[in-house]
């Protein structure tokens, strides 16, 4: 047998059972439901007992809240949906409360490796290892605060490391914080922007000379073909890595003996006459579709980074032996400050030199003054010599020495 429902006019959609033994007070307790439409939509559900402090004021109450929530079309529209909107809320609380080593590892980190190259997740693993979690932990991540963003990086330094690393293991906590306030983990913005890092010159002031270039050509070539024309395209280009790894033979033209860099850094594309000794090589690959890339690992696919018979050429020649700065590092970029710099010391304009390079102003051209003053240097001595003589033969001393002749 169905109970049977009440109601009052005072308040409409509103509704009760009465229980048939139990008391609250001199009545029966009685269950509070609801009910109305909206749209042609039936919405109805139960509230809750009078013993559990239910009266026919909430239940109208709660109603009223439900049905304004049906017509902003936002916010539970019946108790069951309340409730699992009350449990998402501490769900959402819990999550907040996990530390930034667990959100790495459980949140950051399988998303990253479907998109980022294994070293650089293993860079940013170390980081993690080295110097965050040490730090941080297990701290939650909301309650991390600049003071502790300022202990990792006293850390870092009082190790030894430089500033440029502390940078980087900063950055790091930067990229997995903000992953994690895109999910509304956390709601502020990082507190590493409240750190100041300080200058950092990363500028090299080495390159290769000559014989040190020929010597390295060399040693490559006995490693690795495809690494050795790589490292010879970028001697004789000054290109980036980057520029040559991307390279297409849309770009390579043998009639002209001319390569255009498509993919540079400033976005603009850059034409670049061809060595001889590029030209050689290039005439002899077998020339791919527009698309198929012009220099490849042994694998045929693209060089994702310096290639291993360079990187273990510079160890073979020790030519990063017993240099603490890592300013005095032979990488693969210096080829490219390698081939400036002989420019610049065999004379060539500034202008021509930084349109060669793609290089927007001149101010890259000041770490080449070394190389600029040789060329000055010699220019002046040449100068000397050519004065130094009259027609005749005869030795002039000017106002350097001690008297004129004639």
């Amino acid at each position: 047998m169905r109970k049977k429902w009440f109601s009052t006019d005072k308040y409409p959609g509103i509704r009760w059972q009465q229980h048939p033994k139990r008391k609250h007070g001199v009545r029966f307790d009685r269950h509070f439901g609801y009910r109305f439409m909206f749209q042609g939509k039936r919405y109805e559900g139960f509230l809750g007992w009078e013993t559990e402090g239910w009266s026919e004021l909430k239940a109208h109450t709660k109603k009223e809240l439900y049905l304004e929530n049906v017509k902003k079309g936002h916010g539970p529209t019946s108790p069951i949906e309340e409730a699992e909107q009350s449990r998402e809320a501490i769900q959402a609380e819990k999550r907040k409360d996990i530390s930034f080593e667990t959100y790495f590892n459980n949140r950051y980190l399988p998303e990253a490796r479907t998109r980022k190259k294994p070293h650089t997740i293993r860079t940013e693993e170390q980081h993690l290892r080295d110097w965050l979690s040490p730090q941080l932990n297990g701290k939650p991540m909301r309650s991390i605060t600049p003071d502790d963003i300022e202990q990792i990086k006293l850390a870092v330094l009082d190790k030894g490391r430089t500033l440029r690393t502390a940078q980087h293991v900063l950055a790091v906590f930067r990229l997995v914080w903000n992953h994690a306030r895109k999910r509304r983990i956390v709601e502020t913005d990082s507190p590493t922007r409240a750190i100041e890092i300080g200058k950092i010159n990363n500028e090299r002031t080495r390159f290769l000379k000559p014989e040190e270039a020929q010597k390295l050509l060399e040693t490559v070539k006995g490693l690795d073909e495809g690494a050795y024309e790589l490292t010879l395209a970028a001697l004789y280009t000054g290109a980036r890595l980057g520029e040559l790894t991307s390279l297409t033979w849309s770009a390579i033209d043998i009639q002209e003996k001319s390569i255009t860099l498509l993919h540079t850094k400033t976005g603009k594309p850059r034409a670049l006459p061809m060595a001889n000794p590029l030209f050689e090589i290039l005439k002899t690959k077998n020339e791919g579709a527009p698309e198929d890339l012009v220099f490849t690992n042994s694998k045929g696919e693209r060089w994702r980074e310096a290639p291993w018979g360079f990187r273990q050429a510079i160890k073979d020649l020790k030519f990063n032996e017993g240099r603490s700065d890592k300013r005095e590092w032979i990488c693969f970029h210096s080829l490219r400050h390698t081939a400036a710099s002989m420019m610049m010391t065999a004379g060539v304009d500034v202008r021509t030199i930084q349109t060669h390079f793609g290089w927007s102003t001149l101010a890259m051209l000041q770490r080449y003054t070394h190389a600029m003053d040789e060329s000055k240097r010699a220019a002046v001595n040449s100068l000397e010599k050519a004065l130094a003589k009259r027609p005749t033969g005869k030795v002039i001393q000017g106002s350097w020495g001690a008297k004129h002749n004639g």
